[in-house]
């Protein structure tokens, strides 16, 4: 073979193999180009789910909180009480005699009170249902019994509860919770069980019902959904997935006749939420540590992150499924960023080495600068938080409370409108961080502060003025509300340990008190707040001392350390 008939061979074969490496390695470029990218998707997305799962658990818990007052509180009460006291001699006794068990109790005058007062309190509590259960297991008072008779005979008024699941426990006089659906009614709901004690002895049990449809806010975001001790999917964002089983659940477990009583129903589809298999296929680029965290569902074809938070103090576990947005545009970019790559890598090798120590060049200014910028803004950011927020309590800064101060003093003049000003100073502070160090007396800092948010109103405002000493502001406040409100306040820190400290802790607080006159300017108010802080400590501390606005007896201390 001679030369040209070499080079004739050879040619085709250089070109096809170069062509074959300018390939692969566009290809590992725009892998790792992707990586990056899906990296910081992921970082962002993560975050934000876990925050959307974690509000959600807390409205879980705070809603359900709130419901479990109401008949908590109803259980303490003498009509209830003698109500079940009186009900006693009311039994079950088989399915045939319920009619004229209810009919005995409708016709019951003490029940019909009992009724009516069940009936209001549902209307006052927001609650869909309100039963009395005597200690028998009979229903005796309802509060859909009370105006209408059609009503109080789809009532549960003469039936017997003792089949329900949450009345096993409330029957042996423990607190209950669980999710049902009503017999009667058909409607799903959370039921709340209170057993009821009169002299020592368990009379009863108060069961209020919270429907389903008043806690549809709980599955707001899309993805979301709620499901009971038993994994059944009792709520959801997309309520196709209402009734649905979370993989490994008890429900599967349980027999027929256990889920038709709980539940009005017995089959229990599946839902699949397990690491999604194809993403790795679809995009082989995906490194497989990341792929073994994206998951899917039924019919989905974009993975997701899978958020699952349990343990609420009720059974329930909030759960959000949520596909990767920025999906599509990764695969686009992708194979965007391969035919680029491959395209520039093709024109000569001089040009594609330029090109490449180009581009390395950009990105690495590009990641630079994007750090550079994520910097800067988190600098603003915890600058902004600092100037107006107490870093360690959470309180006003000493700055943005005395212009809020400023504020207030322009506006309650304009308004012609009381204000009061008060210095909180903690006793013998120096003490706590002495003897416990200064992480307890942080700590205690945060106390006061806490306790101030729950005992003030939304428009008053608390600053930290230095160490341990703060401001109150009580706008539209005149001194004698305004010495009440910070009494109460001394009181209830005094009252109210906190678990973060030790319990030889004792916290009290000193707090002086004015009320603003017609031509105080700030300096003023504080000082006359100052006064009557330093009779309070002069006084004995854990007290509170008042000075009128018209009061001109002199600072006792100089105002410079605080203003």
């Amino acid at each position: 073979m001679n030369r040209t008939t070499l080079r004739q061979v050879t040619g085709p074969i250089s070109f096809m193999l170069i062509v074959l490496v300018c390939w692969f390695v566009a290809g590992m470029v725009a892998d790792r180009m992707v990586q990056q990218e899906l990296d910081a998707a992921l970082r962002a997305q993560r975050q934000i789910s876990a925050s959307i799962v974690d509000n959600m658990a807390e409205v879980i818990a705070s809603d359900l909180a709130m419901s479990r007052a109401i008949p908590a509180t109803m259980a303490q009460m003498d009509v209830v009480q003698r109500a079940l006291v009186q009900s006693q001699n009311y039994a079950a006794n088989g399915e045939a005699a319920e009619p004229a068990l209810r009919a005995a109790l409708l016709n019951d005058g003490r029940m019909s009170k009992v009724n009516n007062f069940l009936h209001g309190a549902q209307g006052f509590s927001g609650l869909d249902q309100i039963w009395l259960v005597n200690a028998n297991g009979i229903c005796v008072a309802s509060s859909n019994s009370s105006n209408n008779p059609n009503a109080a005979e789809r009532s549960c008024v003469g039936a017997d509860m003792r089949t329900r699941g949450y009345m096993t426990n409330a029957l042996l006089g423990a607190f209950s919770e669980a999710y049902g659906v009503g017999r009667t009614s058909g409607e799903p709901g959370i039921f709340i069980a209170a057993p009821v004690y009169a002299d020592g002895l368990l009379v009863g049990v108060v069961v209020a019902k919270v429907g389903i449809a008043r806690l549809r806010h709980w599955v707001a975001h899309a993805g979301t959904f709620v499901a009971d001790d038993n994994g059944v999917i009792i709520m959801a964002h997309d309520s196709e997935l209402e009734g649905y089983a979370v993989p490994n659940s008890r429900v599967t477990q349980m027999s027929p006749a256990e889920r038709k009583l709980i539940y009005r129903r017995e089959a229990f589809p599946e839902i699949q939420i397990r690491v999604d298999t194809q993403v790795r296929e679809r995009a082989p680029w995906v490194p497989a540590a990341i792929a073994g965290q994206l998951f899917g569902m039924t019919e989905q074809t974009v993975p997701a992150l899978y958020q699952a938070r349990t343990g609420l103090n009720s059974g329930l576990s909030a759960h959000l499924v949520d596909p990767l947005a920025a999906w599509p545009e990764l695969l686009r970019n992708h194979r965007r960023d391969h035919l680029l790559v491959f395209l520039t890598l093709a024109g000569t090798v001089a040009l594609a080495w330029v090109i490449t120590v180009s581009y390395v060049r950009e990105r690495r200014h590009h990641r630079a600068t994007r750090d550079l910028a994520e910097q800067l803004q988190s600098a603003n950011t915890l600058l902004s938080a600092e100037a107006r927020h107490d870093a360690l309590t959470g309180a006003l800064s000493r700055r943005y409370f005395l212009d809020l101060l400023r504020h207030e003093i322009d506006r309650a003049h304009a308004c012609d409108e009381p204000l009061c000003m008060a210095i909180a100073d903690l006793d013998h502070f120096k003490q706590i961080n002495d003897r416990f160090g200064h992480a307890t007396g942080d700590r205690a800092l945060e106390h006061f502060v806490d306790t101030c948010r729950a005992e003030l109103r939304g428009g008053d405002a608390i600053g930290r003025l230095g160490g341990e000493e703060f401001g109150l502001l009580l706008p539209a406040t005149d001194l004698a509300g305004g010495r009440d409100v910070v009494e109460r306040l001394r009181l209830r820190l005094k009252a109210t340990p906190s678990p973060k400290l030790p319990p030889s802790v004792g916290l009290s607080v000193s707090i002086g008190i004015t009320e603003l006159s017609p031509d105080d300017l700030p300096e003023r108010i504080m000082s006359r707040a100052d006064t009557a802080l330093y009779a309070a400590k002069t006084g004995g501390r854990d007290r509170t001392e008042a000075l009128p606005p018209d009061d001109t007896a002199p600072p006792a201390r100089t105002v410079a350390n605080v203003w």
